[in-house]
């Protein structure tokens, strides 16, 4: 009888043990335990820093700064992303213009791609404008079109957008295929995340490549400049063109069009470079 007890005590023993340890694994496996050791406030700004202001640029929306936004937040920055309508580049402009003279102090405007071009006109006489920061973006100069410099330097644009038709659109909008989106524009980034960046995109307005810079910002304002080296939306030279003319600061670094998805910690490099200069 005793030895029987002691099984008995021993079966006992191990269903309880058991039973702690699925507890535990069910536990580790739950949602957001893997974030345990992740930060449970958001930082603070700092008030001696400058503002970041996020333009995307087209076939793309504010989710593509996702990362550039993390880390800019974990600096100390006080970060707007804004959404840029994408209806051309006099309406966008305009836009963004409004959105900067509501920022509360002095502030560091950063364009992606077609967001460069905006930032240019946007930011020229602007009081709260402290700095430029063009990523793999365009940086036109007064009187050129995107459509003009796209053909200069020898860009993809026109050979791998077709037309987005929607009922009762005022004006012509173009999106790049879905087939062609990972290869030019993201082929850095894991194909499954590029096909949803590609699903995301959002389409422009012909206007935006067909309308012409007014006098540019950059040749004001301190400007810094980041080349995709890998871009195969806006080649490298090119990139390297606008920035010798615009007497940015240049930083060069691997990585496709969408650099700021695959490398986001380069891209908050540059923008903490220049916010330390400007401040």
């Amino acid at each position: 009888m005793r030895k029987t007890s002691g099984l008995r005590r021993s079966g006992r023993t191990i269903v309880l043990l058991g039973a702690l340890a699925l507890t535990l694994a069910a536990t580790a496996c739950s949602p957001g335990s893997e974030d345990k050791g992740a930060p449970t406030t958001v930082p603070q700004p700092d008030p001696d820093k400058p503002g970041v202001l996020l333009v995307h640029g087209a076939f793309a929306d504010g989710s593509s700064w996702g990362g550039v936004v993390e880390g800019l937040q974990r600096r100390g920055f006080r970060v707007t992303t804004a959404a840029v309508p994408l209806r051309g580049l006099e309406y966008d402009s305009a836009y963004i213009r409004g959105v900067l003279d509501a920022m509360p102090g002095k502030t560091v405007l950063v364009g992606h791609s077609y967001g460069g071009a905006v930032i240019t006109n946007a930011a020229a006489g602007s009081a709260k404008a402290a700095g430029l920061v063009y990523v793999a973006a365009f940086a036109p100069d007064r009187g050129e079109s995107l459509g003009e410099l796209d053909g200069r330097f020898g860009g993809p644009a026109t050979k791998i957008t077709e037309p987005h038709l929607v009922a009762g659109a005022a004006v012509p909008e173009l999106r790049i295929v879905d087939e062609k989106f990972g290869e030019f524009f993201a082929q850095d980034v894991a194909p499954v995340r590029a096909a949803v960046l590609a699903a995301g995109q959002r389409p422009i307005s012909v206007a935006a490549f067909t309308e012409q810079t007014a006098e540019p910002a950059w040749r004001t304002l301190p400007s810094w400049y980041l080349v995709a080296a890998d871009d195969r939306m806006i080649p490298p030279n090119g990139q390297r063109e606008m920035a010798r003319r615009a007497n940015a600061t240049v930083t060069e670094h691997a990585g496709s069009h969408a650099i700021a998805v695959s490398n986001p910690d380069a891209v908050v490099g540059v923008i903490d470079q220049a916010a330390r200069s400007v401040r």
